[in-house]
Formats: structure tokens, C-alpha cells, sequence
């Protein structure tokens, strides 16, 4: 019984070679993508904590100017109940460096550290041996430097710092779970001990830092911890960056790139899948129509309907089995590149290994629903007849009403032969609707991602939710006083200033970020989607992550504590952002001082006029006020953190866009080839009475171009329209509830030009094969 079956099923695969042939290329191709899509979601969680684990990377980690509240902090942190150890060891930062990074000019922040120093947590480990030598001028830096911009062992790395030149031989590379990417603050590097003090000496006791680590004997007590130690060094009236640091929040904001474009490859998978399905669909209904009389003899002969279906489950789960274990061998060969794209957006080295699990999740999956739509279409072969299936089956036969009738027709002969090709086959028609569609979404979305992350970036920088000023300015002695804002504002490129400090609060012992800001419609960033900003002192608004996690609604009243003061405030608006996971809400700074009367703004957002030179501002203003300010380049800050996730976008949206396009050829190959096969006697025919090879070429070419234009079409409308909403969906999870990409209509057009061009281009070439139908051939046979 089985070997009947299987030759049945071998029996379809030799007749139907070509068609085999596209349905196993796209099915390796789908394995290939959901493979890869599911190593990372899958593995990319459990990989960060067992780096985490290995390095010793601490559940809280801060760093502040060194003073006299030094000792307030470590006696705050050794008092915690839940502490279990905790280290304090000295640091450097440097809050304002700038350098090349992947070719571009960037400004980040370096937190460096002494190798040499004995610590139990966070500790100095390099990626591979590092150089042997004990010159000073040796660096060591994160291992984003390497997979993201390219530099190597024994390379020279120079920054500015000061309008002072620093140049350093690159001694190795570390990996850090927290502070290894441009994500999360200030970038961790080290230095030898003779190289540190050297440092140290050479920039005085301005950049001298603490740097202060602590492991928790309950993780869940981090938000806490965290909070108290962003209120007292607030508190003490600190006017030097600092910064206090959870793991789960580092880690969450490094991997929600990768999840992203891990989620994105997964749905594309997934919608190759969905071609894949309904190709088989096509296919099988295609041979129930093309062998009707075979399938009536072989039921005369004895097999039963439930025998020839399982030779077509057998043929098409084979089929799926055998182009998925390929498509599983081809994603470990390509894991090395997108481990790299991977790397540079968590700060550590990515394993290269065959992951046997999501291979084989990936093969359940592709072969699980190639079975059941298998099954599905092929159960009504049980309905055919011996008596039917030999008289070629009325069902099989068109009695409806000619819809172009030729010797009626006014148009053109060709068009009209084009045309009612074109209404005849609807069921295909359809299919390649569906295909054509769905592939350009997946394209029109990527392309829309992409420009969002190398265009126009404001969309992007919205949802993370910084502000998109060029300069944050923090005096470095004293308060800000009013007549700092006048004389900043006298300067001839600047356009406005802004205040907006960041402050840890919370409500009903849910910990967040709290914003402050005198007017919040100043801001080029507004995060708000639901409501408005605060305006008066007793209101505040919040994101909508706080909303759903202490079940409050705007109109609400919410008591919000600070510093151990409480005071309630009314919810004018919901907002949204990634940064901080969410946690966020905002208020003036008349409504601060209630809960902190002695409340006076800490920075200043500076913005330039329209072509106005940073470089040239950061000079004249060091030069007029020389010692007063701590200056942080935000624009170029940003820009450094979007460039490292670009390459990455571009890169997807490229490989997006050729499989699509090479699909589409694919599935034109497909049904163009059958057709012919099909109609190879009409072909004769018609060739017979007069008509060239080129003509019944453009006749096919016409009958299909209409359909891939209505896809096309019909896809780029959904991508152009429903992307915002596909994103939604993709960032959910981090409480994005309202999303306006930017859009560049040329380059939405251009794209599906270029789908459209190369789907005639291919038309025409497959439909070549015509010149081989002659009649003499129809003759003998």
C-alpha cells in the first residue's frame, strides 16, 4: 500500500519538475528566514544573561562625580536590606569625546576604568588575547568598535576631548553587557594602570568619577535601590553628569533593535510560508483539473480517494521536508554576518553555532502547514467520479456567457485575445494578486523603515523619545540662573533654549523617569498621543505603560512621590517612548517645587538656527563663558546611536527587496510555463493561422501584466497606508500606541517601478519558450 502511494507521489514530482523545482526554492527560502528570525528571538534573551553571568555584569550599576556625598552613597547602598555586595572603585569620564566611528564624526561619552584594578564585579575580559605589552598608551574598548566601525588589534584610536587630541594603540576589545553600546550612556573602556593615572593627572580632579557597582540578594528590589540613589545624588545638589542604571532596563534597551528586525525577518518568513501554501494550492487544484481522467482510472483500477490524496500529502510534505533542511544548513552559514549586525547592537560577541532547536521549529512549522493545506486541497478528489472523471468531468466545462466575443469586438485582436486570457484564468489571477501583494508590503514597509532611520529621522527619534535639540548645557558651578538664559540667547546662531531635566519618582511604588520641564510646547519632541501636556502645577502626564500598570485613565488623580514627599497631580495625558522601557511621565517645574520647594532647573537645551555650525558654537561659547558649562553635542549623539543601527535596516530592506523581486520572478516562471503547457494546442493553432512568436508572446505578457499591476498596486497602497500600524503592532510590547512614519512617496514609487519593469522584463523572456510550439509537432502527435 505504501509503495503504491509513494509512486504515486514520485509519478507527480517527475511530470510536474519545474514546479517542484519553484516550490522547493521557496520554501528554503522561507526556512532560511524563520530559521534566522527565531535563533535570535529565541536565543538572544538567555545569551544576554548568561553574559551577564559570566562577566559578572551587577543588577545596579552608577556613576557620579567624585565629592563629599561619596560616602552618603556607598552607606546608602551598603544599608539596603537587599544588598548582598556592592564595590566602589575610581573612574574617569570623559562626557564629551569626539571621534570617528564607522567614517563619521561622533560624540559619545567614555566612562574609563583601571584593568588593573581588583573587582569582583563587571569584570575586564577581552574578546581574544589581548596585545602583550605594557605601554601606557594602550586602550581597551567595547567590541561594538570592532564589528561596527572596523577597528582592529594594534590600531590607533584618537578622540578629542577638550579641544585636546588623546591618540591610543588598541590593546583588545571587551565585552560589556550594559555599557557597550551607544544605547545606554556613556561607553565603559579601560585602561592599564600606568595609562589611567596618566589620564587622570593630565585632566585633574574635573573628570575624576566613582564608579559604583551592587548585586542584589533580590533582583526584583533593583527598582527601588535605584530610585534612592537617583534622589539622594540629586539631592545633594550635583551639577556633574551622573547616572544610575538597572540590568533589566540596559538590556531590554539594547536588544529592542534586534527584536525588532528579528520580529520583522519572522513575519516575512511567515508571509513566504503563505506563498509557498498557496502555490501548492494552485498546484494541486491544477493537477485535479489537468489528470481528471487519470484520477478516474486509477479509481477504477481500485485505489481510493483516501490513497490519492496521501500521494499528494506525501509528494508536497516531502517536498517541504527536503527544501527546509537546506534552507536550516544555509542559515548557519549566514549567522556569522547577522551576528555581527547583532554585536554591534548588544556589545557582545554573538556565538556562530547550528541552533538545532529553531531548525527544527522552523520544519514543524513549514512542513505542518504544508500539510494541512495539503489535505485541505486535494479533499475534493473524494467527490470525483469514475464515470465523471472519464467523461472529463462537467464541472470542468464553462457554459458561461462569452464575455468578449471576437467577431464583435471593436478592440485590437491581440488585446482582446490578452484579455480574455486574462478573464478566463480568475483563480490564478488571483493568486498572483495575493503574492505580488504581500511581497511588496514586505518591501514598501522595509523601505519606509529604512528611510525613517537614514532620511528623515524625527519619527524615529520621537518613539524613543529624545529630545531633538543640538546642545544640553549643565553649569558646572551653581544654579542655572536667568541671566545664563539671556546671554545664551544673545548669541547669533542660536534660535531657542529649552529646560528639561530628567528626575527618578514614582507612583504607588512604580519607579520611573520623571521629566521637567516650564513649557512643554517648546519641545521639538512630543511624545504625547492621548491628551495633552502638563501646563499648571498640579497636573502631570504619563506614559501609557505607568496608565496600564496602576490601572489610571487621563482625568485621573495620581500621588507621586519624591524624595519621600507625596503629592497628588491630575493625569492630563498619556504618552509613549522606548527610552527608559516606557517608564516616563512629566510635569513643570512650578509643579516640581511642590515636592521639592528649593527646585531649580539643572540643563539647558540649546537649539541652533538653520545651518548653524555646532563645531563653531561649541568654540564661541567656551570662549565667552570659558570653564562654565558642561557641554554634550545631543545632535551628534543621536546621530552616532542611529548609525549604528542603519547598516543594519539598509541591509534587510535590501535582502527584502530581491528575494521579493526574484520571488515574483519566480512565481511568472511558474504560471507562465503552465500555461503554455496547458494551452500548447490553442498556441499551435493560433501559430498555424498566421501569428508570430512574438505576438503570442506579448499576448501571455498582457494577459499577466494587468494582474501584477493590481498587486502591486494593491500592496504599495497597504504598505503606503497600514505601516504605521504594522509598526504599532511590531512595538507593542514596549508600549508604542501611536506611530506617523515618514514617508518618501518617490522612493515608494521607484520600487514598485522596479518590481513592475522586472516583471515584464521576465514575462517576456519566460514566454520565449512559445517559439518552441510548432504545428507540425501538433500534427504528428
Amino acid at each position: 500500500m505504501r509503495s503504491l502511494i509513494g509512486k504515486l507521489a514520485w509519478s507527480n514530482i517527475r511530470k510536474r519538475k519545474s514546479a517542484t523545482i519553484t516550490l522547493f526554492v521557496l520554501i528554503m527560502i522561507a526556512a532560511l528566514l524563520l530559521n534566522i528570525g527565531l535563533t535570535v528571538s529565541l536565543k538572544l534573551n538567555s545569551f544576554q544573561q548568561e553574559k551577564m553571568t559570566e562577566l559578572k555584569t551587577p543588577e545596579i550599576s552608577a556613576y557620579f562625580a567624585k565629592d563629599d556625598h561619596q560616602k552618603e552613597y556607598e552607606g546608602l547602598v551598603d544599608s539596603y536590606p537587599y544588598t548582598e555586595s556592592w564595590e566602589n572603585e575610581a573612574a574617569i569620564l570623559l562626557a564629551d569625546a569626539k571621534m570617528k566611528y564607522a567614517g563619521t564624526d561622533t560624540t559619545v561619552a567614555f566612562i574609563i576604568l583601571n584593568a588593573d584594578t581588583s573587582r569582583t564585579m563587571g569584570l575586564f575580559k577581552t574578546t581574544t588575547p589581548p596585545l602583550e605589552s605594557r605601554d601606557p598608551n594602550l586602550i581597551y574598548l567595547p567590541y561594538l568598535f570592532h564589528v561596527g566601525s572596523g577597528y582592529e588589534l594594534g590600531d590607533i584610536f584618537s578622540f578629542v576631548y577638550n579641544n585636546d587630541q588623546f591618540s591610543y594603540t588598541i590593546g583588545g576589545f571587551i565585552e560589556e553587557p550594559l555599557l557597550g553600546t551607544l544605547t545606554n550612556g556613556a561607553l565603559k573602556v579601560f585602561l592599564n594602570d600606568e595609562g589611567y593615572k596618566q589620564l587622570e593627572e593630565r585632566l585633574g580632579t574635573e573628570a575624576q568619577y566613582s564608579f559604583l557597582s551592587a548585586d542584589l540578594t533580590d533582583p526584583s528590589k533593583d527598582v527601588k535601590l535605584e530610585q534612592m540613589i537617583s534622589e539622594r545624588i540629586f539631592a545633594s545638589g550635583i551639577k556633574s553628569p551622573f547616572q544610575v542604571m538597572r540590568a533589566e532596563v540596559g538590556l531590554e534597551g539594547n536588544r529592542v533593535f534586534v527584536n525588532l528586525l528579528a520580529a520583522i525577518l519572522i513575519v516575512f518568513a511567515l508571509i513566504m510560508v503563505l506563498i509557498s501554501l498557496i502555490v501548492i494550492r494552485f498546484q494541486i487544484l491544477g493537477h485535479i483539473e489537468d489528470n481528471l481522467t487519470n484520477i478516474g482510472v486509477l479509481k477504477a483500477n481500485g485505489y481510493t480517494s483516501w490513497q490519492i490524496k496521501n500521494s499528494l500529502l506525501l509528494q508536497f510534505t516531502s517536498v517541504s521536508i527536503i527544501a527546509a533542511i537546506p534552507g536550516g544548513g544555509l542559515a548557519g552559514l549566514v549567522m556569522p554576518l547577522v551576528g555581527n549586525m547583532i554585536s554591534s547592537s548588544i556589545g557582545l560577541l554573538w556565538p556562530v553555532s547550528f541552533e538545532v532547536g529553531s531548525a527544527a521549529l522552523s520544519l514543524v512549522i513549514v512542513s505542518g502547514l504544508v500539510a494541512i493545506v495539503t489535505y485541505l486541497s486535494s479533499r475534493r478528489i473524494r467527490n470525483i467520479t469514475p464515470i465523471a472523471a472519464l467523461q472529463s468531468g462537467i464541472h470542468a466545462h464553462n457554459f458561461k456567457r462569452n464575455p468578449i466575443p471576437l467577431e464583435t469586438s471593436r478592440m485590437n485582436l491581440q488585446f482582446s485575445l490578452s484579455l480574455k486570457a486574462l478573464l478566463r484564468q480568475m483563480k490564478q489571477n488571483m493568486m498572483i494578486i495575493l503574492i505580488v501583494a504581500g511581497l511588496t508590503f514586505s518591501s514598501i514597509f522595509c523601505s519606509i523603515l529604512n528611510f525613517n532611520f537614514s532620511g528623515d529621522t524625527s519619527a524615529v527619534i520621537k518613539l524613543v523619545g529624545i529630545e531633538r535639540s543640538d546642545f544640553m548645557l549643565l553649569p558646572k558651578n551653581g544654579d542655572l540662573q536667568q541671566g545664563m538664559f539671556r546671554e545664551l540667547e544673545a548669541m547669533p546662531v542660536v534660535e531657542k533654549l529649552t529646560v528639561l531635566d530628567s528626575l527618578a519618582a514614582s507612583i504607588k511604588d512604580t519607579n520611573f523617569m520623571l521629566r521637567v520641564s516650564d513649557d512643554f510646547s517648546q519641545l521639538e519632541t512630543q511624545t504625547t498621543y492621548k491628551g495633552r501636556q502638563p501646563i499648571y502645577d498640579n497636573e502631570i502626564s504619563i506614559s501609557g505603560v505607568i496608565a496600564k500598570l496602576v490601572n489610571i485613565k487621563v482625568g485621573d488623580e495620581v500621588p507621586v512621590t519624591f524624595n519621600g514627599v507625596t503629592v497628588n497631580y491630575l493625569v492630563t495625558g498619556l504618552s509613549q517612548q522606548i527610552n527608559q522601557l516606557g517608564m516616563v511621565a512629566s510635569m513643570t517645574g512650578d509643579g516640581m517645587k511642590r515636592l521639592q520647594p528649593e527646585y531649580t532647573p539643572q540643563s539647558i537645551n540649546v537649539y541652533l538656527k538653520e545651518g548653524g555650525d555646532s563645531n563653531a558654537f561649541a568654540k564661541d561659547l567656551e570662549a565667552r563663558f570659558p570653564g562654565q558649562w558642561n557641554i554634550t553635542n545631543v545632535r551628534e549623539a543621536m546621530d552616532s546611536t542611529l548609525n549604528t543601527f542603519t547598516s543594519a535596516v539598509s541591509s534587510m530592506t535590501a535582502v527584502i527587496t530581491v528575494v521579493t523581486i526574484f520571488v515574483v520572478s519566480l512565481i511568472l516562471y511558474l504560471v507562465i510555463k503552465t500555461l503554455i503547457m496547458k494551452r500548447k494546442r490553442e498556441f499551435g493553432i493560433l501559430k498555424g493561422i498566421g501569428y508570430t512568436t512574438f505576438n503570442l508572446m506579448t499576448q501571455i505578457t498582457f494577459s499577466l501584466f494587468p494582474v501584477i499591476v493590481v498587486g502591486v498596486v494593491l500592496g504599495s497602497l497597504v504598505g503606503y497606508i497600514f505601516s504605521d500600524s504594522a509598526f504599532v503592532l511590531l512595538l507593542s510590547s514596549l508600549g508604542i500606541y501611536n506611530v506617523q512614519l515618514a514617508v518618501s512617496l518617490p522612493q515608494v514609487l521607484l520600487l514598485c517601478a522596479v518590481i513592475l519593469v522586472v516583471a515584464y522584463v521576465v514575462s517576456m523572456l519566460v514566454a520565449r519558450r512559445i517559439r518552441k510550439v510548432s504545428v507540425y509537432d501538433l500534427i504528428m502527435d
